[in-house]
C-alpha cells in the first residue's frame, strides 16, 4: 500500500520487460513491457467508495523510455535511447502489457559488435509527470539482445504426419518454417520449402521432390520478445517468426519398400543466410524432419484422404465402407494456406 502523510494514497510504478533475443544494428526491435501500478487506497475517499470508481492512487498517462547500453556497461550514463511507449492511465493494483517495434541505430561507440551482447532496460515514468510515492522503482531489470548481422536464417520445425507410414500413401502434409534470423526473408525474395523422398537420410541423388511451396515472407526472430523459445505442440499461439503451410494431398512413391521423407528449406540455396550466432557456427538447414515410409504393412493397402467434391478427387481409406458414409476430415484443395 501507498499511503502518505499527506493523508491520501499515491500510486507507484513498477516496469519490467523482455525483447526478442536477436537483433541487427540499423534493423527493427520488437519489445514487450508490464507497467504495473502496485499503489492502493490506504482510507475510505469520499470519491472512491465504489468499486471501480477512481482514486488518488491511479496513475494518469505516462510513458516507457526504452534504452539500450554496452554489455559491461554498470551505470546507464552511455545509455541509448531506442524508444518511446506510450502508456495510458493505470488504475489502482493493475498491471497492464504493451509492445513496441523500434529501429536499432548504427552501432553507437563502445557497443558490440556482430556476435556480441547489448543490454536492454525501460524506465516508467521518466519525467515524473506523474507523482509516485517511490521513484526509485522506474527502471526494470537488464534484458539481454545478442547482436546478429542482418540476414535471415531459416529451418523446417513442424511437420505434422500420420505416425505410420507405407509406400503409396495419400498424405495431407502440415508443414512450419522458423526465421532465426535478424531480417524478413522478404529481404532477399521469396523462399522456397520442398517435401523430399529419399532412399537415405540425405538430400541429394537418389532424392525426390513430393510438392513444393514458395512462402512469400518470414518475419525474423528480431519481431518476437520472449523469454524462451518453444515450438512446434509446446505453443499455443504460432510466434511471429514462424510460418505455417497447410499443403494439399500429395501420394507418395509406391517404391522402394522403405525410404524417408522431410523437408528441405531453399533445395537451390538461393537466399543467403546466417552462418552464425554469436560465437556458434550454424550449419545450411539441409533434409530434416525426416519420417521413415515403410515396409508394406501385409494386408493392408496404401491409406487416402477425403477431399471435398468427391468423384475423381476423392481418395478414402481402403476398407470397406457402408453407403453414405464419410471417412476422415475434409481438406483444402486451394493453393497451400501460409499464415
Amino acid at each position: 500500500m501507498a499511503y502518505t502523510p499527506l493523508g491520501y494514497s499515491l500510486p507507484d510504478l513498477t516496469v519490467q520487460g523482455f525483447t526478442a533475443p536477436t537483433a541487427a544494428w540499423g534493423s527493427p526491435l520488437t519489445v514487450t513491457v508490464d507497467v504495473k501500478n502496485t499503489g492502493s487506497s490506504t482510507l475510505i475517499e469520499p470519491l472512491a467508495l465504489q468499486p471501480g470508481a477512481t482514486s488518488t492512487s491511479d496513475a494518469g498517462p505516462t510513458q516507457v523510455v526504452v534504452y539500450a547500453t554496452p554489455q559491461n556497461g554498470r551505470s546507464t550514463r552511455r545509455a541509448v535511447q531506442i524508444g518511446v511507449i506510450d502508456i495510458p492511465g493505470i488504475p489502482q493494483n493493475d498491471v497492464q502489457q504493451f509492445t513496441g517495434t523500434f529501429q536499432l541505430p548504427s552501432r553507437p561507440p563502445g557497443f558490440a559488435k556482430e556476435g556480441g551482447v547489448i543490454n536492454v532496460f525501460f524506465q516508467v515514468n521518466p519525467t515524473r509527470n506523474i507523482l509516485e510515492s517511490d521513484f526509485t522503482n522506474n527502471n526494470s531489470r537488464k534484458s539481454p539482445v545478442l547482436i546478429a548481422a542482418p540476414l535471415p536464417k531459416v529451418a523446417a520445425v513442424g511437420l505434422a504426419l500420420p505416425p505410420t507410414l507405407q509406400p503409396g500413401d495419400t498424405i495431407q502434409p502440415n508443414i512450419q518454417v522458423a526465421n532465426f534470423g535478424t531480417v524478413d526473408t522478404s529481404t532477399q525474395g521469396p523462399i522456397t520449402v520442398a517435401l523430399v523422398a529419399s532412399v537415405d537420410r540425405k538430400f541429394g541423388p537418389g532424392s525426390s521432390v513430393i510438392a513444393l511451396y514458395t512462402l512469400d515472407n518470414i518475419s525474423g526472430i528480431d519481431t518476437v520478445p520472449s523469454t524462451s523459445q518453444a515450438f512446434g505442440q509446446s505453443t499455443i499461439n504460432t510466434p511471429n517468426n514462424v510460418a505455417t503451410i497447410i499443403g494439399n494431398a500429395v501420394t507418395l512413391p509406391d517404391r522402394p519398400r522403405n525410404y524417408y521423407i522431410g523437408v528441405v528449406v531453399d533445395p537451390s540455396n538461393s537466399i543467403k543466410q546466417l552462418g552464425k550466432i554469436g560465437r556458434h557456427r550454424v550449419r545450411t538447414s539441409g533434409f530434416s524432419l525426416i519420417h521413415k515410409v515403410g515396409p508394406p504393412i501385409a494386408g493392408l493397402p496404401p491409406a487416402g484422404v477425403v477431399v471435398p467434391g468427391n468423384g475423381d478427387n476423392n481418395q478414402p481409406f481402403p476398407f470397406p465402407l457402408n453407403p453414405n458414409t464419410k471417412v476422415g476430415n475434409p481438406i483444402f484443395t486451394d493453393p497451400p494456406s501460409i499464415f
